[in-house]
């Protein structure tokens, strides 16, 4: 459907009356001669009469033509560009996807080279009136001209962060809602299956994918370090590979400085390598695949806590608690001691549960309180909820427990929550639970993640280190609540307790609690980026209806040409020029004529 980018100038299409009107009014009807003798000059005259009439109406047509074509173009028509040189001003967003998967090298090329290439091309077509923005995998959208926009494409490298393609489509959508100029999407992308999904923008999507499959690859996906601390002769590491190749892989993993080891691993298998230990302290953790065509998933990294197993002085009389310390130390996960008290107040560092006889709660508190504890035990809570799912508990139903109730303002220091209410907590060198450790108050001590967590309770959170995690760059990892800054060697971050950091690159991150390392981050690029196969057509026409896929190699000519309006002021102006010389050639060749 034909628009106008100045409906107003329609208004002239008036003047195209005023040919007509100047024909009409220069007729002049030739005077009756009655007498004999002219009947000769009368037919003359009528045959001269016609001749002129055909002349007169097909000059008035073509200048009525002339008219309303410069009316027309002034008026600045377009409509869909298919069939029409250049574009309306438009608003373009262009994704160039930069995530990891783009540095797999295919002919020698890597992929994100063959992207920047696509995306010059689809900038080449842009017109100063225009609105352009770049969007890459860091997700956030840049607006700029035709050259700025170029000068970041040439400086684009790859990202470590992934970018989900659907969501992609979505901010680029939001983007353009506000835009009166036609809308349009160009995403540039090798489609990575794991990345494509789901998306309904409102504007015309043109993808451009590489023409060639990717190459095999295999990269590592998870290494795990196994219970944390590390005791001093070693532990062991456990290493997953993603990837599309079935055939055995040599990995090399290392503790640190310390000498390697080497194991073959196989993609869905897992690989232990036992390690060797080293001083008590923070180590960095690294496995290694040989290189392939995809580099960046062959390292992974973790971090591992090298310290004295706890020594814990547990009460016997708590059946579920006296089993799971006597199988933590048969496995020298902890021994017997005065370092941690487990169940009761102690002298030194303990963990805290409730009495059984409620009678008892007030006293506790008062101990609690002389200690400089900002907890207490608050009112019984008889009523089952669910604990919120997370790294220290998994989700477990809890039957009775006790409210925990701080005596300063916020709720520092909560580890857990059962229904958004603190459940664990810490303060200073105590830990206390709201639970019993019994299965007529939780469901904790009959589950599968009872003693990894009763060997975090006492072996890290007793001693303050409260967070080992893992995350991607760009990704959220929520942090402790009394963390104040992260470091990552000669850089440092102030963060607030209870928000949340985005490791910026690979590597690891340690969480600083006053002049005490509390936890620690572990942050790799996300492994679904080891999976090269990509999306097929059907499926991305599937999850992103009217999407036109086409080659990278195309995505520049049929850029603009979707949402974007086809210019016709041009092709007017030439039907103009050409009606106007008509006018001129025929008007002078019959004026010379009757001369």
């Amino acid at each position: 459907m034909i628009g106008f980018l100045h409906p107003w100038a329609l208004a002239g299409l008036v003047a195209a009356a005023v040919p007509l009107l100047l024909h009409l009014l220069a007729r002049r009807e030739p005077p009756t001669v009655v007498f004999p003798a002219v009947r000769y000059l009368i037919t003359t005259t009528r045959e001269h009469q016609r001749r002129l009439k055909l002349q007169h109406l097909l000059l008035l047509l073509i200048r009525t033509l002339l008219i309303v074509a410069l009316v027309l173009a002034a008026a600045g028509p377009t409509l869909p560009r298919r069939g029409v040189a250049g574009h309306a001003p438009s608003a373009l967003v262009l994704i160039v996807d930069n995530s990891p998967s783009s540095a797999a090298v295919v002919a020698g090329t890597a992929r994100v080279a063959q992207l920047q290439a696509a995306a010059r091309q689809v900038l080449g077509r842009a017109t100063p009136d225009d609105a352009l923005w770049l969007l890459a995998a860091d997700g956030v959208p840049r607006r700029g001209d035709r050259d700025a926009l170029l000068a970041q494409v040439n400086a684009l490298a790859v990202s470590p962060r992934r970018l989900d393609l659907g969501a992609a489509l979505s901010v680029a959508n939001d983007v353009l809602a506000s835009e009166s100029r036609p809308g349009e999407i160009a995403l540039l992308s090798d489609l990575q299956a794991t990345a494509v999904s789901a998306a309904r923008p409102a504007v015309p999507v043109l993808v451009g994918r590489p023409d060639g499959p990717p190459p095999p690859n295999v990269g590592i996906a998870r290494l795990e370090t196994g219970p944390q601390p590390w005791p001093s002769d070693g532990g062991r590491l456990t290493v997953t590979l993603a990837g599309d190749s079935g055939a055995s892989r040599p990995v090399t993993a290392r503790l640190g400085e310390r000498p390697p080891r080497q194991s073959l691993a196989r993609v869905g298998g897992p690989a232990v390598l036992a390690m060797p230990g080293g001083a008590a302290g923070w180590w960095t953790a690294d496995a290694e695949l040989d290189p392939d065509e995809l580099r960046l998933d062959d390292r992974r990294v973790g971090v591992v806590r090298v310290a004295p197993v706890a020594r814990v002085d547990w009460d016997s009389a708590s059946r579920f608690v006296a089993a799971a310390c006597e199988v933590l130390a048969a496995n020298r996960r902890i021994a017997r001691g005065a370092e941690v008290t487990l169940g009761r107040l102690g002298r030194g560092r303990s963990i805290v549960l409730p009495p059984d006889d409620p009678a008892a709660v007030g006293a506790l508190n008062r101990a609690l309180a002389a200690r400089g504890v900002s907890w207490r035990f608050g009112a019984p809570v008889i009523a089952p909820a669910a604990t919120d799912s997370g790294a220290l508990v998994g989700r477990v139903r809890v039957l009775r427990r006790y409210q925990l109730q701080s005596s300063e303002s916020g709720r520092t220091g909560v580890l857990a929550t059962v229904g958004g209410a603190p459940w664990l907590v810490r303060s200073g060198d105590m830990v206390l639970l709201g639970s019993r450790l019994d299965p007529a108050w939780t469901d904790l001590p009959v589950s599968a993640g009872f003693m990894p967590f009763m060997d975090a309770l006492l072996n890290r959170l007793a001693r303050g280190e409260v967070s080992l995690a893992d995350g991607a760059p760009g990704d959220p990892v929520e942090l402790p609540d009394l963390v104040s800054e992260v470091r990552q060697g000669e850089r440092d971050w102030r963060v607030e307790g209870g928000g949340a950091f985005r490791p910026g690159e690979p590597g690891t991150y340690y969480l600083v609690e006053g002049d005490d390392t509390v936890g620690a981050i572990a942050a790799n690029i996300d492994p679904r980026e080891s999976l090269l196969a990509p999306a097929t057509d059907a499926q991305v026409r599937r999850l992103w209806p009217g999407a036109r896929v086409v080659s990278l190699g195309q995505v520049g000519d049929a850029a603009f040409s979707a949402g974007a309006r086809g210019d016709l002021r041009g092709p007017l102006l030439w039907a103009a020029l050409l009606l106007g010389l008509a006018e001129t050639a025929l008007a002078s060749g019959w004026r010379r004529r009757a001369a």
